[in-house]
């Protein structure tokens, strides 16, 4: 029964991303436009991520041999986390580096989206909280992980100001 519900979760993820791909884009364009410099910061970028994805995995790994009981208590979540992990390193460095925002994207309905989000994996995460917990049968009850992802695009929209500031201080110098 929990498998169907991820299953269904995944594809209402994946229709809510098309949607909102297509409404950050000022073109109403599904896929974003980059320029080559930020082509490459992006290829950079997810090799970053790929090697703090498998860092993350070796510790979980290294983890495991010593406290089965940690990693039992993680649930699920002991596969989210690395992937979280990656996603974070990928995106600040493309941020940081002038390649995440595509040529076509408008950027407050970016911000507004990326809020939106986040506030509603917080607020589903602290509904299943106040509800119920997160620990159920000794694990992490895989709600938390929309907890873990709305900190996630918080951090993404942090990332995003200071990156704005940045380029703010160094337009007035």
């Amino acid at each position: 029964m929990h498998s169907t519900f991820l299953v269904f979760g995944i594809m209402v993820g994946v229709v809510l991303v098309v949607i909102f791909l297509r409404f950050m884009n000022r073109d109403k364009k599904l896929k974003t436009e980059y320029d080559e410099r930020q082509k490459s910061v992006r290829g950079r970028s997810y090799m970053y991520a790929f090697y703090g994805t498998v860092f993350a995995n070796c510790i979980f790994l290294i983890i495991s041999t010593e406290s089965t009981e940690f990693i039992n208590l993680l649930g699920t979540n002991v596969f989210f986390i690395p992937i979280l992990i990656g996603i974070i390193i990928q995106f600040s460095y493309s941020i940081f580096n002038d390649g995440y925002i595509g040529l076509n994207n408008n950027m407050v309905r970016f911000m507004v989206g990326m809020s939106l989000i986040s506030a509603f994996n917080i607020v589903i995460g602290i509904l299943e909280w106040t509800s119920a917990g997160f620990i159920r049968d000794g694990k992490i009850f895989p709600a938390f992980l929309n907890l873990e992802v709305g900190v996630m695009f918080i951090i993404l929209c942090i990332d995003l100001a200071i990156k704005k500031c940045i380029d703010k201080k160094a337009d007035t110098e």
